[in-house]
């Protein structure tokens, strides 16, 4: 008989973790007093299931900024108390991708750009806002510029800063550099990201609400 159990809204699945038995492993939200929570579970009874699923939520806070959810056991949420639910399903895919050894440090603010051969650095201007900014001062590097930011907006569904060609804002109005550094490469490469992403849906990863038993 399935086991199920009151989990809220599952948003994301990653169907077959290859470090751990070929599980499945749903990343679950429920607001909760008005604030977006968030639940990594797994149905699977392998063995190895619980330290996986306590290396992802480790992953979650070390390298994303997610915080332990106060009087809610397991459950995780964001400082800012908004969901930014786009950015969490691009890196809650990208983490389980992770095996348990590695080691999770947050991501640098700064990395390379072989288009713009240059490095590109995104740096927090204020508690919201970010700049991005280029090593080298040309035309191509101006264009890369532009392009990381387009990135930022369609992964983390970031504010253009009005006024401004190198600038971008989280309307939450907290900053978020785990997030923003660990989403910085996906973000320079994001027409390859968008295409995994519609590569995913099409493969049925998101299921009916009546199936979603991970």
């Amino acid at each position: 008989m399935p086991r199920t159990f009151d989990l809220g809204r599952r948003i994301e699945l990653y169907s077959m973790d290859k470090y751990c038995e070929n599980i499945s492993v749903g990343l679950y939200q429920k607001v909760i007093d008005s604030i977006p929570h968030f639940l990594l579970h797994t149905y699977s009874a392998a063995d190895a299931g619980p330290a996986r699923i306590e290396f992802l939520n480790q992953a979650l806070k070390t390298m994303v900024g997610l915080i332990d959810a106060p009087d809610f056991p397991g459950w995780l949420r964001f400082d800012c108390g908004q969901n930014h639910l786009r950015a969490l399903k691009r890196v809650f895919l990208d983490l389980c991708k992770l095996e348990n050894t590695a080691n999770l440090v947050e991501k640098p603010l700064t990395a390379f750009d072989k288009k713009a051969d240059c490095n590109l650095t995104v740096a927090p201007l204020s508690e919201s806002v970010y700049g991005v900014k280029a090593d080298n001062c040309d035309t191509k590097s101006e264009r890369r510029v532009l392009a990381l930011i387009r990135g930022y907006v369609k992964l983390c569904e970031v504010d253009v800063v009005e006024g401004s060609d190198n600038e971008f804002r989280f309307s939450c109005g907290h900053s978020h550099n785990a997030m923003v550094g660990l989403l910085m490469y996906r973000a320079q490469n994001v027409r390859a990201a968008m295409q995994e992403e519609e590569l995913l849906a099409s493969r049925g990863r998101l299921t009916a609400p009546s199936q979603q038993d991970s």
